[in-house]
């Protein structure tokens, strides 16, 4: 089975979370030299891995400080936000009305009928349809047979439904004996 070509987000999404995945899970803040920076500690030893430039805003410095865990917590959180939308539409779908299906159009299953040839044939061999096999003639001699004033009743009145379905079936019985 193939699957889609994940959208632009989701490769996104999928590129920050290796990106989280590779790196240190332990990050801290020291000085410097007046200096503030941004460490990663990990098996190996701990390691600097930015240095705040004297001077930097403070409003960027901060959020630069704080990304490893940011983009830590946003993920965890996504993770479980999704993980409750996905189980509330499972909920949802369990208590929701069953979807009924959409109800049979006899009238225009009757319509196309009454333009085919080989409709027209059977109405004129086993109805008495007279000659020119027109689709207007097939139309009037269907309403006289299944005694409706329009092909709509097909729709509306079940008993109707009901001899429609006995004509087509007499028709397919027909078709088939050849």
């Amino acid at each position: 089975m193939s699957h889609p070509e994940p959208s632009p987000q989701q490769k996104r999404m999928d590129a920050i979370r290796n990106r989280v995945a590779l790196a240190t899970s332990d990050w801290g803040i020291q000085s410097d030299g007046g200096k503030i920076c941004l460490t990663a500690a990990s098996k190996e030893g701990n390691f600097l891995v930015a240095t705040i430039a004297d001077g930097a805003p403070i409003g960027d410095s901060e959020m630069v400080l704080n990304a490893p865990y940011d983009l830590i917590w946003l993920l965890r959180t996504y993770d479980a936000l999704a993980g409750r939308y996905r189980a509330l539409v499972a909920e949802l779908r369990r208590y929701a009305p069953p979807q009924r299906e959409k109800p049979k159009d006899y009238a225009a299953e009757c319509a196309m009928k009454c333009t085919e040839p080989a409709f027209k044939k059977f109405l004129e061999e086993c109805h008495g349809l007279a000659r020119p096999l027109t689709d207007d003639r097939a139309a009037t001699k269907v309403r006289s047979i299944l005694n409706i004033g329009s092909r709509a009743e097909l729709n509306d009145d079940p008993a109707a439904a009901a001899r429609w379905q006995d004509l087509r079936s007499a028709f397919d019985a027909w078709r088939r004996r050849g």
